[in-house]
C-alpha cells in the first residue's frame, strides 16, 4: 500500500474520524470457512489451554466447533455444536453462544477452561460462551472504532460466518 495513504489513514484513525464525522457505511462480510479456521489458528496464544481449535459454521446460526486440550494429549479432539443465541449491543453487551452438546462435559471443560485461561473477552458461563467484542477490539488497538459501530451482528450459513456491520462516524 501507499505509503502516503498509509499516513492519511493513520491521521484519520488518530482524530477518530472527525474529519468525515456523519459519515455511514453497512457492510456485510462473508468469512468462509478456511479464512476464519485462519484468523482462530493466527489468535490462539501458544502454550493455552487449547492446541488446536477448528470452526466450521452451519446453517441457522450454528456452528461445530472442534478442538483439542493443549494439556490432555491422549484426548482425541472434541467436537462440539453451538448457536449464536444473543448478539452483542456495544459496547457492553456480548455475543452470547449457547453450547448444544456435550452438556455433561461441561463442568470438565470448565476446570480446563478456568477465566485465568481463557483469553481476555472470552468466558464461559455454564453453558454458555460471552464474548465481549469491544474487549476483543481493544486488546487488537482498535478500541476507537467502537463507539463507532452502531449494529453488529453475526450468522452462520453452511460454510461461512456473516458478519454484518453499521458503522457511523
Amino acid at each position: 500500500m501507499d505509503p502516503r495513504l498509509i499516513e492519511i489513514l493513520e491521521r484519520l484513525r488518530a482524530s477518530r474520524f472527525a474529519e468525515v464525522k456523519g459519515a455511514r457505511a453497512s457492510l456485510s462480510i462473508p468469512v468462509p470457512e478456511s479464512f476464519l479456521n485462519e484468523l482462530i489458528a493466527a489468535a490462539l496464544p501458544p502454550g493455552g489451554p487449547l492446541r488446536d481449535l477448528q470452526v466450521r459454521p452451519q446453517a441457522g446460526n450454528r456452528l461445530a466447533v472442534r478442538a483439542r486440550a493443549s494439556r490432555l494429549d491422549f484426548l482425541p479432539p472434541m467436537t462440539i455444536s453451538v448457536q449464536i443465541e444473543q448478539q452483542p449491543q456495544l459496547p457492553d453487551t456480548p455475543l452470547v453462544v449457547r453450547i448444544l452438546s456435550l452438556p455433561g462435559l461441561l463442568s470438565m471443560a470448565g476446570s480446563l477452561l478456568s477465566p485465568s485461561s481463557l483469553p481476555p473477552g472470552i468466558r464461559l458461563d455454564r453453558e454458555r460462551v460471552l464474548v465481549d467484542v469491544r474487549q476483543l477490539l481493544e486488546k487488537k488497538g482498535l478500541g476507537e472504532i467502537v463507539p463507532l459501530i452502531e449494529r453488529l451482528h453475526v450468522s452462520s450459513e453452511e460454510g461461512r460466518l456473516v458478519v454484518d456491520l453499521d458503522i457511523r462516524a
